[in-house]
């Protein structure tokens, strides 16, 4: 125990003599002030070696330098902290007594030594942290064994534990009477030496004490006398028979014994330094005697036998990860706390031409100006958080023309201490690519509805615009605004309102209405085609209609001057976007404006006289016969078609007019095909986006409302349990008034991503208006599973902060739930819904940031609903 303190007052004194040299040259810095600190430390890695943390604090106590990273800096007062206190009133350094960090909780131990400024006045405090958990005050010594059950251990003279076995007995006070063990009283009350006694188990043992220098700690050691004094008993039986035996024998018998009785002694002596130096060379056993010295020697074997298992094992799972790391596409690394590589995989290590990389600094490796980029993201992950980012290649290693995505992970250890941090980069540069097409073919597709001669738009049930184009928005006066919210009526005016309102029932039926209206155009009558085109769910339920209005006043005009010269009326035909053709009762045509060129790849005149089957080909001919049957029996046919010439899909709408004259008959018809195929597709986007939140890509209003009763629906048919949740941002409002509507939209976006990473791929999460969100649970067991996801979409919201705009946000929100089993009575989707409102409303009035179960009147009396 003397040398073991001795060592550790060597240890001590050491690290004070490091920090002293480090203090010493701060003072001949002499800085200004407290900014230049932090690289200064940063300089001094070697500091690690002997400490787990060495900080600077200013004079207030504030944290001016931290050498385990900048994050730190600013967050944590220290001016209560007896150690500095103590620092600053002695102005010299000392070994303070033990304490729990306050930033991660370790316990720890501090050496100090302040910086004086030239009047010799405190102007710093030094601290040194050394972790107590990892047993870093013994070092080495804490590997020293009192045979197989004994231990050494570390108390203040007040009793608080500094070093022991069991580390979660460290920062524990020994009690002063009853359960503590009399000896450790003993030498806590001044007493050093060896004694024996019980501990406070009751094991009896052999104690020895002494004190260390510098800090007076008591340094102990417990053996159990159990273990201690086998061999001395099978040696106090063998002395016995030994006696009597010496008794018989001479001298020189007696020599040749007592050699012969340590030779194993030697031998095992022998054999565990060949095994310590040359393990390869140790592989044959020795021949174990059955005594004290065989077990120790069968001990050693077995001892070194794992070793060498566990140095295999352990080198094969490096080469396992080594593999893996090698074979993932990406750019794996890993960094400590000093930022220099401890690992790189071999697509770094080719990326840089097979240079040495471990263990040179990231700033020497990647150079100064891709460090530049990567720098303040490392320092994030290094204060404990998970970052991720998009930048460019480093041009310097011929990949400028790349786009790459890091991840930077944080490497923390069992008690919560960040040691470094993993890198995994992966090229997405056709990723990025692909999303730029993306966004281009929406632009196009936007272009093309904007391009479209007519008027489209598309409204929910209730007659509210949910989009419009470029000649919808002119039409109503908005020009580069949005028809988004505006109703039919206020969009179209009282006067075209007036001619539409008869066929919207027809239309809400599910049927497809096309009629004509009028309404001014540039100082004259024109007229207007109108579609009306109901939007069915899966159910057939119709739940919006698109609207799309053709300009024919054109047309309109033709067939009122239909006696004018047929050359005006192809000048006016020939200008239409549509393919106009006469059919005789022959089933020839007579008459084909210019659109022939491009639809039919033929001249008007080449087409004249020729049979529609001969024009249009067979399967064509075939496919529209019996339309031409009913146009020429006198009724007006319209349909859609869809065409295919010269590898150009057509999709047209088809107008069939029969020629009837004062006489009754029908002489022909007049064909009229608008092509329709950009509006179809525009059609089906618009199907799309009707159902999209567009600032937070969740499922819409409309969306939801088809979803749920489907919901409730299954659940009913497969028996298991629903859960209907309501939620919304507490104080929103606040946030969009104090902060402004874009960091509100950024809260929303960052709402609904960590909500859907709070439930599963098969839960339906939707934005219904405003702050307003529902999720959707189904196949549950019980209500426990809903309260469990509930529990957890509060942590993900209030944990951390929402990090807008370089400003942290305190976001909380409130959840109802309406909880329904199969078993119940049935319910409506839209009771569903008013039930987790209700729940909400509760869940706010109980003080927000938190969840309720709806609880019917008839249950709330003897049932108490679940919260949280």
């Amino acid at each position: 125990m003397s040398a073991i303190a001795d060592a550790i007052d060597q240890k001590l004194g050491s690290r004070r003599i490091l920090l002293q040299t480090f203090g010493d040259s701060v003072e001949a810095q002499d800085f200004a002030d407290a900014a230049p600190l932090q690289a200064f430390l940063e300089k001094h890695a070697a500091l690690k070696l002997a400490f787990d943390n060495v900080a600077l604090i200013d004079m207030t106590g504030d944290l001016v330098a931290n050498q385990n990273g900048r994050a730190a800096i600013g967050t944590v007062n220290l001016k209560d902290r007896a150690y500095f206190q103590q620092t600053v009133a002695s102005k010299a350094g000392i070994i303070s007594q033990p304490y729990r960090n306050r930033l991660n909780g370790l316990a720890q131990v501090a050496i100090t030594e302040p910086v004086l400024d030239n009047a010799g006045q405190v102007r710093f405090v030094i601290s040194g942290a050394i972790n107590l958990k990892d047993r870093n005050i013994l070092g080495t010594l804490a590997e020293v064994k009192i045979g197989k059950t004994g231990y050494l251990f570390i108390t203040t003279t007040d009793g608080v534990v500094i070093d022991h076995p069991r580390t979660s007995r460290i920062l524990n006070r020994v009690p002063s009477e009853g359960a503590a063990s009399p000896q450790l009283l003993r030498a806590m009350a001044g007493f050093e030496g060896t004694s024996e006694g019980v501990d406070e188990s009751g094991v009896p043992g052999l104690y020895a004490f002494d004190r260390t220098e510098q800090t007076n700690w008591i340094v102990g050691s417990m053996y159990p006398s159990a273990e201690a004094f086998a061999g001395i008993d099978a040696i106090e039986r063998g002395a016995w028979v030994g006696a009597l035996l010496l008794a018989l024998t001479a001298g020189a018998l007696a020599l040749g014994v007592a050699r012969r009785q340590l030779r194993p002694l030697a031998d095992l002596h022998r054999h565990m330094q060949v095994a310590q130096q040359s393990p390869a060379e140790a592989t044959a056993p020795l021949r174990y005697a059955p005594d004290e010295i065989g077990d120790l020697a069968r001990t050693f074997d077995e001892l070194m036998k794992q070793r060498r298992a566990s140095e295999l094992s352990l080198a094969h799972s490096e080469a396992q990860i080594r593999t893996i790391a090698d074979s993932i596409p990406a750019m794996v690394s890993h960094v400590d706390a000093s930022l220099r590589y401890t690992f790189v995989n071999a697509h770094i290590r080719t990326l840089h031409n097979h240079a040495p990389l471990v263990g040179r600094l990231m700033p020497e490796v990647r150079g100064t100006r891709d460090f530049s980029i990567v720098e303040p993201y490392f320092m994030r992950a290094l204060a404990g958080e998970t970052v991720i980012l998009e930048k460019p290649g480093d041009a310097g290693l011929g990949i400028g023309n790349r786009t790459f995505k890091a991840h930077y992970i944080p490497d923390v250890d069992a008690d919560g201490v960040v040691r470094g941090v993993f890198s995994m980069t992966f090229d997405i540069t056709e990723e990025v690519t692909i999303r730029k097409a993306l966004t281009e073919q929406e632009k196009r597709l936007r272009d093309v509805t904007d391009s479209i001669p007519a008027l489209v738009g598309y409204f929910d049930r209730n007659q509210n615009c949910l989009f419009g184009n470029i000649r919808a928005r002119q039409r109503a006066g908005v020009n580069d605004g949005s028809l988004v919210g505006a109703t039919l009526r206020s969009a179209i005016g009282e006067a075209m309102y007036a001619q539409h309102k008869p066929y919207l029932p027809v239309m809400f039926s599910g049927k497809k209405v096309r009629f004509s209206v009028r309404a001014p155009m540039r100082g004259k009558e024109g007229f207007f085609q109108v579609n009306l085109i109901p939007d069915k769910n899966q159910r057939g339920e119709v739940v919006g209609f698109y609207l799309m209005t053709f300009n024919i006043t054109a047309l309109k005009e033709a067939e009122l001057r239909q006696a004018e010269s047929e050359l005006r009326l192809r000048a006016i035909t020939d200008s239409m976007p549509a393919l106009i053709t006469y059919i005789d009762r022959d089933e020839k045509i007579t008459f084909a404006n210019a659109t022939s060129r491009e639809w039919l790849g033929l001249d008007p005149t080449q087409v004249l006289g020729r049979h529609v089957q001969e024009v249009a080909g067979r399967e064509v001919y075939l496919s529209r016969q019996p339309m031409i049957a009913r146009a020429l029996a006198g009724e007006k046919v319209e349909f859609e078609a869809r065409t295919q010439r010269k590898g150009y899909d057509r999709i047209t709408q088809v107008i069939y007019v029969p020629d009837v004259r004062a006489d009754g008959l029908t002489h022909g018809i007049f064909s009229l095909a608008l092509d329709i195929t950009a509006l179809k597709v525009v059609e089906h986007k618009l199907i799309e986006l009707a159902r999209l939140d567009t600032l937070t890509n969740l499922p819409n209003r409309l969306a939801f409302n088809e979803y749920l009763p489907d919901a409730v629906l299954r659940g009913r048919f497969t028996g298991n349990s629903l859960a209907l949740m309501f939620l919304d941002i507490d104080h929103f409002k606040g946030i969009n008034d104090t902060l402004g509507h874009a960091v509100g939209d950024a809260v929303l976006v960052e709402y609904a991503r960590r909500l859907l990473g709070s439930v599963r791929g098969t839960d339906m999460v939707a934005r219904l208006a405003g702050d307003e969100f529902v999720l959707v649970l189904e196949n549950l067991g019980n209500q426990d599973a809903v309260a469990t996801v509930a529990s957890k979409i509060l942590e993900r919201i209030n944990n951390p902060p929402f990090e807008i705009e370089g400003r942290q946000i305190d976001v909380t929100t409130s959840i109802g739930i309406a909880f329904h089993r199969a078993t119940d009575p049935q319910v409506t989707a839209a009771e569903l819904l008013a039930r987790a409102d209700a729940a909400l409303y509760n869940s706010k009035a109980a003080g927000r940031n938190r969840f309720e179960f709806f609880v019917a009147a008839s249950m709330a009396l003897d049932t108490p609903a679940k919260a949280h």
